[in-house]
């Protein structure tokens, strides 16, 4: 077998879904939706989500210490391992978030092993919501409480609302609902200040061309301008033709209007735009962005689009989510890898997945490509003891993507 026929299984991947699994029955977290993920050293981190189906007396819950109180809420940190396919519940301390729903999750752009959750809602939704940004260290688990400077620049206590980061440590968030009302506000967080400071960069006037009050949007940040990619109200969801866009420097709303894709077909678009949808998930890598899933208010979508931020075309791809969902949790690595996690997969029966699909939406690096190959050839590898690893030549790296990231677990079994 020579080299190409080694990595062609792993090459025919790119833009294709593949199901992460199978998992072992009872060590997996439960079907939820409404939470977030992230990606840290070859694993995805899951915190909080919402099932009202699971039952108040679940023998896999009664070892859980907080269920009884969070219930139909799960306040719980995943830790699932991408080479190994095995998931751990973590042990979690700390100023740990009552938020669990509906809340923003993204790694420090200054510290990629923190998880930084902002925002969310308790149950029932919109009586307890937060404007509090919680750093979890994911190598410990430990959740802390950012404090921020004192001052008027604080967002209000939303759910539902979009978050973006950029590599100098600014952290921007976008709209959100508390429940009642929906807002457009935008607001910053520059996180290389010590304290970090909130400033109030927008709030909605009555002003031209201010977009309309949202919440399950998502963002994306290419040349100082926030694009925002969907979302909508309770009854009503928005459409792509025109982005709604904030110019960060001179803080002001626009429309940015974007190309339709000549190539979509009547079966797979209307007009050669995605279709208005809240609640779906996006992937960045540098200009290029994907929007997968989401729901309308009627139909759930499982397809996928491609904008291309410097030319502002979208193409309808030919990959489909496995499975259409909307409030999944979407994260990608620095890599290119994407991860889809959860969500609701049927609107007449409220039902809620806890399955996991990954895809390569950039061409990984070789040593990644072989790596996958290694894994994929020698699937008996993770029990492997990891001296005689070393001793092979295995990069010390690899080898630790095959344990466990957690200090501590409790593992459901």
């Amino acid at each position: 077998m020579n080299i190409f026929q080694m990595f062609a299984p792993q090459a025919d991947r790119m833009f294709h879904f593949k199901e992460v699994g199978p998992f072992n029955t009872g060590d997996k977290p439960k079907p939820r939706s409404g939470h977030r993920i992230v990606h840290y050293k070859g694993r995805i981190y899951s915190f909080g989500g919402y099932n009202p189906a699971i039952e108040h007396e679940d023998p896999e819950l009664q070892d859980d210490e907080f269920w009884q109180e969070s219930k139909p809420l799960f306040k719980e940190l995943w830790e699932l391992n991408l080479t190994t396919a095995q998931w751990t519940k973590c042990l979690m301390k700390g100023d740990i978030p009552e938020q669990l729903a509906s809340h923003t999750a993204v790694s420090h752009p200054l510290d990629p092993g923190v998880m930084l959750i902002y925002g969310g809602t308790g149950a029932p939704f919109g009586l307890t919501t937060s404007n509090t940004v919680i750093a979890c260290h994911l190598d410990t688990q430990e959740f802390k409480k950012i404090v921020t400077q004192e001052g008027d620049g604080h967002p209000m206590a939303l759910y539902g609302q979009a978050v973006v980061t950029d590599s100098k440590g600014l952290f921007f968030t976008v709209g959100g609902t508390s429940g009642f009302h929906y807002f457009m506000d935008v607001n910053m967080l520059d996180l290389s200040c010590s304290p970090p400071v909130w400033t109030s960069l927008y709030r909605l006037s009555g002003a031209r061309d201010e977009p309309e009050p949202r919440y399950r949007h998502e963002l994306c940040l290419w040349d100082s301008k926030l694009y925002v990619l969907g979302g909508g109200t309770s009854f009503s969801a928005d459409r792509f033709e025109d982005l709604a866009t904030f110019d960060i420097k001179e803080r002001r709303w626009f429309y940015t209007r974007t190309k339709a894709d000549q190539q979509a077909t009547i079966d797979n678009s209307d007009d050669g735009y995605p279709e208005a949808r809240r609640c779906h998930s996006t992937a960045q890598i540098a200009d290029q962005v994907w929007v997968f899933g989401g729901y309308d208010g009627d139909d759930v979508f499982g397809d996928a689009w491609k904008l291309d931020l410097s030319t502002l075309q979208w193409s309808r791809l030919k990959m489909e989510l496995p499975l259409p969902v909307y409030f999944h949790a979407m994260t990608v690595s620095a890599e290119g890898k994407m991860v889809v996690f959860g969500g609701v997969d049927d609107i007449e029966l409220n039902t809620r997945t806890s399955r996991v699909f990954s895809a390569w939406l950039a061409v990984p690096s070789l040593r990644s490509m072989a790596w996958e190959a290694v894994c994929h050839y020698q699937p008996g590898i993770s029990s492997v003891p990891p001296t005689i690893l070393l001793e092979e030549g295995v990069p010390k790296d690899c080898v630790d993507m095959l344990s466990s990231n957690t200090t501590s677990q409790a593992v459901w079994g």
